[in-house]
């Protein structure tokens, strides 16, 4: 792909930020620090998952990238469907404008999926893996019970044109009922309404690719890079946990981390704890 980015670097805070023109999508992006290259790839629903974890200072020592992907905060919105794999594609050649050939890929959610599928796509541009509660494929047994309770009726509603009562739904489904004083607390009172704008896209699109994404045994064992897998402790709904146990198992000699007092929405819950485990891992 070929790729043109502007770059904007605020010398008070030396973390540079711009956009990056990666084939048929503009992604967002900053960064800071010098050192091991290292990619922050959020969840869906909004952008803004990893804001407080890019500035932990456990993570001073690496060179540290933060990327909205398409349909997110100011990247562009894609035209078309993007699958999982589309998404890792974009990310990948981000980090090759910026002249970083491999890197540690660390992912939430959906966007642990996509590192997941990065790394068995391109896996010259993966130096590790750190995959905090990947998107529910493998399904465990919890996952019906999330889908009937939260995901079916938060889609239905997104299509019907709610989209905060969409996103109001499936957030207290996957995070738990405090969900949004968390939001605002580490990311300002305007932040849900952010994310009430993220969330058409992730409930138009990225809801989709999360179903079409084929996981099993086989493919996961394609992947080489060393991985750490991470669930919360203190889940809403086990179905990450369960998702992420199974990958573990199947992903050859993955670690896997049980995250103290913490469920789905851990960067925010407990973003000291995420930087530090990412820290201890470059």
């Amino acid at each position: 792909m070929d790729t043109t980015h502007e770059i904007t670097t605020d010398i008070t805070t030396d973390i540079t930020a711009g956009v990056v023109d990666v084939g048929d999508a503009r992604l967002q992006y900053r960064e800071r620090g010098d050192g091991p290259p290292v990619l922050l790839l959020h969840a869906g629903v909004f952008g803004e998952w990893f804001a407080p974890v890019f500035a932990e200072p456990a993570l001073d020592g690496v060179r540290l990238v933060e990327v909205h992907r398409a349909g997110y905060g100011d990247s562009s919105t894609p035209e078309r469907h993007l699958t999982f794999a589309d998404h890792a594609r974009q990310c990948a050649a981000l980090l090759r404008a910026l002249g970083i050939d491999r890197a540690t890929w660390v992912g939430h959610s959906s966007g642990a999926s996509m590192a997941l599928q990065a790394a068995i796509d391109t896996p010259e541009a993966v130096e590790r893996l750190v995959l905090l509660e990947p998107a529910p494929s493998p399904a465990g047994p919890s996952t019906e019970e999330l889908v009937r309770t939260a995901v079916g009726p938060a889609v239905g509603a997104a299509q019907a044109g709610d989209v905060r009562g969409a996103t109001e739904a499936f957030m207290t489904g996957v995070c738990g009922a405090g969900w949004a004083e968390l939001v605002r607390e580490h990311l300002g009172d305007d932040a849900v309404e952010h994310m009430v704008r993220d969330a058409r896209f992730f409930f138009a699109d990225e809801v989709v690719a999360a179903m079409e994404w084929p996981v099993d045994e086989t493919i996961a064992a394609r992947v080489t890079a060393p991985t750490t897998l991470v669930y919360g402790a203190a889940p809403a709904t086990r179905a990450h946990e369960e998702t992420t146990r199974q990958l573990a198992a199947w992903v050859p000699g993955a670690e896997l981390v049980a995250l103290p007092g913490v469920g789905h929405a851990m960067p925010l819950e407990d973003p000291a704890a995420v930087a530090r485990l990412i820290a201890e891992r470059v």
